[in-house]
Formats: structure tokens, C-alpha cells, sequence
């Protein structure tokens, strides 16, 4: 397993244009992710249409989909599937006599995936549009594994946890996949960008950024580690040109979107010279965790 590798670099970002009139102060942002239902909705049905060009998504999403012991027959829940990549991996894992549960708060993200499975010919997924950290509607001990790609961060982790921890069978599992701290750098750039202009932005990979962090999450909630796995994860170029897109759309930056429009201008600036300046290797290779674990 690879050491998971903090990124530290000097400022990369030289924003020109109109400032707030804070001087050198940055004004926190008031919360890393927004606890709101429908906000985080409305900031992925507003991804949802590019979302699924984003070829790291699908790989690193597949990536944990083969990390996790599936087995023919399975029930499994996807929390937060998106545009559906993990779902439809899980599904195919399972097989006809299994069955995958892929919930998402966001329609436009289920009408993605929705597309994507009309197109499978798989018959073995069911798709929610739901709060994946509540879920009422299914009785405990209904699925044998729940799967997360790269959505957890966007949970309040905790109460999603003890919730999967409930509707998990004895001994099932839980998978979830998230970045390591720091990563990608694109997305660091862009808080840079964001703090010259008066707006600090927390970075949303951070509480479950580290193999330590994820190991006491789960077993705070009872659940018992199997084993995290770091991995580089490789950006293509279609991938890199939707970094502003995919930052700016981002739930976890809403205080970059509040900005005046001259400072939204001058922040899409400063982040694309600044993607200009960083070396590609930077920008393309990014730290992922894959942890498992069992009830």
C-alpha cells in the first residue's frame, strides 16, 4: 500500500482583478459542505450533464466496485450514485440474482443514470431519489453491502455510517472511496485562487482525508476495517478541462459562488493561469483511498 503523500506548495495564484475591501483577511467560508438537501441537489443537478465525461469518476468508482468482496446474489445499496458508475459495476458483480439499490438526492444526476442503464441491459438496479444518509423506507439488515464512491464527503459521515451500519446484515460490508487530503491539486489551486480574493475554502476531502481518519470514523460506528488501499488516480485531459466546471459547480465551494460577478470573473482568471503555471504531472495525479470494512 502506498504512502498517502500531503501536498504543501507555495501560493500558485495571482488573482487581478476588484478584491472585497477585506485586505489580506480571508473571510472563512461558513461550512466545508452545505447541510442543506436542497442546495446540495440543485449543485448536482447542475453537474449532472458533464458529470459523467468525467472519466476518473467512472474508473476510480469501478476501482472500488473491484476492491469490494461482491459476491452472486448480493443486495447492495450505492449511496450517493451519481451519474450511476458504481451502481451499474455492483449490479454486474451481483449478477441477475442480485440487486443493487443506487439512491442520490440529486434528479439530474439519477436521469444521468438512468440513461447509463437503459443503455446496460442490466435489470438488477433500482434507482432512489433519497437523503443516502437516511433511509427509513428499508427495514435493518436488508443489504449486503453498501458502496459509496467518492461521496461521503458530501454526508454528514458519521450519521451516514451508523445508518449503513443499521441496514447492513450481520458481518456485511461497507465501501466507500475518497480522496486523500490535499488532492486533487486542481482543487487546491482553486481555494488559492478563492483566498485572494477574500474567501477561505475549506478543503472537503480533509475529515476523511487520511487511512487514520477513515479507520476511526468506521469504528466509532461499529464497524471493523478490513483493509485501505491508496492509489494514484490518473486525470485525462477531458477530465482537466472541466476543473472549473467541477470546482466552481462544487456544493463544497457555494462561498465562491456568491461572489459579486467581477470577482467570479477574476477568480475564473486566476485559476486557469494558475492551471497554466502547475506542472501536468501535478494536475493529472491525485491520491485515492478505497477502505472496506465489516459490520
Amino acid at each position: 500500500m502506498n504512502p498517502v503523500r500531503s501536498v504543501v506548495r507555495g501560493p500558485q495564484c495571482a488573482v487581478r482583478g476588484p478584491r472585497l475591501g477585506l485586505g489580506a483577511r480571508a473571510v472563512p467560508s461558513s461550512a466545508t459542505v452545505s447541510t442543506d438537501l436542497d442546495d446540495i441537489a440543485r449543485s448536482f443537478d447542475r453537474r449532472a450533464p458533464n458529470y459523467r465525461r468525467n472519466e476518473w469518476h467512472r474508473r476510480s468508482a469501478e476501482r472500488l466496485v473491484a476492491l469490494t468482496p461482491l459476491r452472486a446474489g448480493d443486495r447492495v445499496l450505492d449511496a450517493c450514485t451519481g451519474t450511476g458508475f458504481a451502481a451499474l459495476a455492483a449490479a454486474r458483480a451481483v449478477g441477475g440474482e442480485g440487486h443493487v439499490d443506487g439512491v442520490d438526492i440529486s434528479a439530474g444526476m439519477l436521469r444521468e443514470a438512468q440513461a447509463s442503464l437503459d443503455g446496460s441491459g442490466l435489470g438488477n438496479v433500482e434507482l432512489i431519489q433519497a437523503d443516502a444518509s437516511h433511509l427509513p423506507q428499508f427495514s435493518s439488515s436488508t443489504f449486503d453491502a453498501v458502496t459509496c464512491a467518492t461521496g461521503l464527503l458530501y454526508l454528514p459521515y458519521a450519521r451516514a455510517l451508523r445508518e449503513w451500519h443499521r441496514l447492513l446484515t450481520p458481518h456485511g460490508i461497507v465501501a466507500f472511496s475518497n480522496m486523500a487530503a490535499g488532492y486533487p491539486r486542481a482543487a487546491a489551486i482553486f481555494r488559492e485562487c478563492a483566498g485572494a480574493l477574500g474567501i477561505a475554502l475549506a478543503d472537503p476531502t480533509a475529515p476523511l482525508g487520511t487511512a487514520s481518519a477513515c479507520r476511526t470514523a468506521l469504528e466509532e460506528t461499529g464497524f471493523t476495517v478490513e483493509k485501505i488501499v491508496s492509489e494514484a488516480i490518473e486525470f485525462s485531459d477531458d477530465d482537466l478541462r472541466l476543473a472549473w466546471e467541477s470546482n466552481f459547480g462544487s456544493v463544497a465551494y457555494a462561498a465562491a459562488r456568491a461572489l459579486p460577478e467581477p470577482q467570479q470573473h477574476a477568480l475564473r482568471s486566476g485559476f486557469l493561469a494558475a492551471l497554466e503555471r502547475e506542472p501536468r504531472e501535478s494536475l493529472r495525479r491525485a491520491e485515492m483511498l478505497y477502505v472496506v470494512a465489516h459490520r
